[in-house]
């Protein structure tokens, strides 16, 4: 082992003793964080709702991207099974169309499920990553997580903050920015809320089509702004049930980050910290800019897939 990953581990190792969940909940528990979100939680978000709109927080499904040629994930690839031109054809009195959509689970707007991750051979709650065989997650899957997210989100615009349309590719969001967003939007954070992260880094890479720069290529990790594993503590602290953000990893990548995800391994292994990748939230920005409310009622439970070690979701923010 190098020095650099024994510092690497030792950090992940020391974060992890801070802010480890596992037992918190008991024994079985395969909700992590989102236990934080109980039923006065949804009433509290639900009076968030002032005007009734709605934003989708969503990528649209395409075969095209966001997953550039070797990122090894498979964009939504649709493809029709009965058409309406079948039905011309065939001059037929009724007829029908159908389809059928196959995808990489993680390749487009997605929550990741406590089986997503290991460190040191365990995942969330100590459960031994032997669990997770070729039929899927035999605990921690994404079902529970498909039943529960319903909760206020939260809303801090990290590049706003920073005068920017986009973070630099080498900024590391840290605890000073997330604070310092809130007490400017004059947005509170509270126990049980998703804590939604714009860096404006997806919007920067549409608009550019950089899509290579977007995703893991051949082993190769990204440059991307994100969080960075210092947050953790901050993030147990405050009791925060969710964090989601617009690139794809939610965390800081960056020269130094030697194929390892702390952001991943401590939140998801050791907190049950449930996060969210891929999520468009320009459009979210531009409405709380415009009326100058950050929280809102999020809807965003993901697909339920039996066994699932993640779940595409279309995240709806209700304002």
């Amino acid at each position: 082992m190098s020095s650099g990953e024994s510092t690497i581990d030792g950090r992940i190792d020391s974060l992890a003793a801070k802010v480890s969940n596992w037992g918190r909940w008991g024994p079985d528990d395969e909700l992590g964080t989102l236990n934080l979100i109980t039923p006065e939680k949804r009433l509290e978000a639900a009076a968030c709702v002032r005007s009734g709109d709605v934003l989708s927080l969503a990528l649209e499904l395409r075969s095209d991207l966001p997953q550039p040629p070797g990122s090894g994930r498979l964009n939504p690839q649709h493809v029709m099974t009965e058409t309406g031109s079948d039905a011309a054809l065939a001059d037929a009195v009724s007829g029908y169309s159908d389809d059928v959509l196959a995808m990489s689970i993680h390749a487009a707007t997605h929550w990741d499920a406590l089986s997503h991750v290991f460190h040191r051979g365990f995942m969330y709650n100590g459960r031994s990553c032997a669990k997770v065989t070729a039929g899927g997650a035999q605990v921690n899957d994404v079902l529970p997580l498909s039943r529960r997210l319903v909760t206020r989100g939260v809303l801090v615009d990290i590049a706003r903050l920073h005068g920017v349309e986009s973070l630099a590719p080498d900024h590391e969001v840290t605890v000073a920015d997330v604070e310092s967003a809130l007490s400017a939007q004059r947005v509170d954070l509270r126990a049980g809320d998703a804590l939604i992260v714009r860096t404006g880094h997806l919007g920067r890479i549409a608009a550019s089509s950089d899509w290579g720069s977007f995703t893991e290529i051949h082993g190769r990790l990204p440059w991307e702004p994100g969080i960075g594993a210092d947050c953790l503590p901050w993030l147990h602290e405050a009791g925060v049930a969710a964090v989601a953000c617009d690139n794809w990893a939610v965390e800081h990548l960056h020269a130094e980050s030697g194929g390892r995800l702390p952001v991943h391994e401590v939140g998801i292994v050791h907190m049950g910290l449930v996060l969210g990748e891929i999520f468009q939230l320009d459009a979210l920005a531009a409405a709380c800019a415009g009326d100058g409310r950050y929280d809102f009622l999020l809807a965003a439970g993901p697909l339920p897939v039996r066994g699932g070690v993640g779940g595409a979701v279309n995240p709806i923010a209700i304002r």
